[in-house]
């Protein structure tokens, strides 16, 4: 299914003066990832010139049974889209029956048969934003799960109520489910669409009945493997790189009602290498027990550095009651390990991952999903937004010094890591003169950045390569590429 790039109207305008940008939003699995990088194109203003009629150049097929020559598809302010015959509805999230506010929508289609729609809207008082996709694909299957080839996909919802729609004319090809109100951001997690993918086969739609529950076809979307490694890069919940290089111990997540009360600290302690640093050790706290990770630049040096309870190497096989896996790379020049934390007795699916590359450690969190982190708080920001907020939970922070130093760690949130080391607070974050330094013009450089982009290569997420250039050139060793 190839879309025409074209749009049927009098004029067309990419961009309207007044255009709300979206934000960059990972939707997941199954959808396709919104950013500003020319790929998009804008559908203009709803309110002059109506929906936009996109046309395939081959009809999408909702059936097995039917086809619709010269099919075209508009894209309507509220979320929908629709045959242009009307033949078929698909209703992301219709706020037309609430008052005021504004829409805005961006449109793409690939080669490999899909087409996608991401919108914006903007509640009456224009503080309060929904963003959602909806997704249709020529093929079956594949991101989108077996046997789908449609998928609503819901960013941040913070306004509503909405109703969401599948519609046919023809009740033998599939049947109506009207999902109405309530599936905005809200308390009632049965009812909340916020950051979930719901994916299905508009075909077989009649097999769930016509009380069909829609949030029953809907999932939590896990992450991207949040978390900070090397010098030291963080990744927050929404999959935004930054990176802070003071010295000191920090928050990096934590949430007293993780696992069902058992409750999660997780700190990181930075040392300072002129202008940039490094993640020197990692302590998780889960229940009763803790758990502390420490790198090593010792060559041929296989063995793990930790401590479980304070206790140098002792037993682990367990960590407050997830099974632990410990894996060593031995009769290596170069020390690489790591520990996983199964959580999957409950939060299916997911780890937590201490590893080390030399003296680097790293944390990562394998498929966080909204349940299972969606209220921590500390430097990997708000799970929902990927905001780095203030412990206040409401300012915002951009310059990441700043975030730096509110989330170094303080006697409130209890010292985990087996020894003191400077600076603790109320001494503060040790900032490198010239955090900014510009890599490439470091004294003795050998390491050209054409050959740390050649040893990262490999990498698939560009703004990991990006870090690994990066580390690359601060350390002026091309073997860091090994600690991704």
């Amino acid at each position: 299914m190839k879309f025409i790039s074209t749009l049927l109207f009098a004029s067309l305008a990419i961009r309207s003066a007044n255009a709300i940008y979206l934000p960059a939003t990972d939707f997941g699995a199954g959808c396709l990832n919104f950013q500003d990088d020319g790929s998009w194109t804008q559908v203009p203003d709803f309110v002059t010139n109506g929906p936009a009629l996109v046309v395939p150049e081959s009809p999408f097929r909702f059936s097995n049974d039917t086809s619709f020559p010269d099919e075209a598809v508009w894209v309507k302010a509220t979320g929908e889209l629709a045959a242009s015959d009307n033949d078929w509805t698909l209703d992301i999230f219709d706020t037309s029956s609430q008052n005021g506010g504004t829409h805005e929508a961006w449109y793409k289609s690939n080669d490999h048969g899909t087409f996608a729609t991401t919108w914006h809207s903007t509640s009456a008082n224009g503080n309060e934003h929904n963003t959602f996709q909806i997704v249709i694909s020529e093929a079956i299957g594949g991101d989108m799960g077996e046997g789908n080839n449609v998928c609503f996909c819901y960013g941040d919802m913070q306004w509503g109520p909405g109703d969401v729609r599948i519609e046919s004319s023809n009740n033998t090809d599939h049947t109506h489910i009207d999902f109405s109100g309530g599936t905005y951001e809200s308390t009632a997690d049965d009812n909340s669409l916020d950051h979930k993918t719901c994916c299905f086969h508009a075909n077989k739609l009649k097999e769930l009945g016509s009380s069909a529950d829609f949030a029953s076809l809907c999932h939590a979307r896990a992450t991207e493997a949040a978390g900070a490694n090397g010098d030291p890069h963080f990744k927050t919940w929404q999959n935004e790189h930054f990176e802070y290089h003071g010295q000191c111990d920090l928050v990096l997540t934590k949430d007293a009602d993780f696992a069902n009360g058992l409750g999660i600290d997780v700190h990181i302690r930075t040392k300072l290498v002129r202008h940039w640093s490094y993640i020197r050790n990692a302590v998780i706290r889960i229940g009763n027990d803790i758990l502390e990770i420490e790198g090593s630049a010792l060559e041929f040096d296989s063995d793990t550095h930790y401590w479980i309870n304070y206790e140098s190497q002792g037993e682990l096989t367990e960590f407050a009651g997830f099974p632990v896996t410990m894996f060593s790379q031995q009769g290596t020049k170069v020390t690489k390990n790591r520990i996983e934390i199964d959580l999957d007795s409950v939060y299916p699916g997911q780890k937590i991952v201490l590893s080390t590359y030399k003296e680097f450690v790293k944390v990562s969190f394998e498929n966080a999903n909204e349940e299972s982190f969606g209220k921590t708080v500390g430097i990997l920001g708000d799970f929902k937004t990927g905001k780095t907020l203030a412990r206040d939970g409401v300012t915002e922070l951009d310059d990441f010094t700043e975030v730096g130093h509110e989330w170094q760690v303080l006697p409130s949130d209890k010292h985990l890591f087996h020894e003191v080391s400077a600076p603790q607070f109320p001494e503060r974050c040790i900032d490198p003169e010239d955090p900014r330094g510009d890599r490439r013009r470091l004294d003795g450089s050998s390491i050209s950045e054409e050959e740390a982009e050649a040893a990262c290569a490999q990498l698939e997420d560009k703004l990991d390569r990006k870090d690994c250039v990066y580390d690359i050139l601060a350390t002026q060793d091309l073997d860091m590429a090994g600690a991704y």
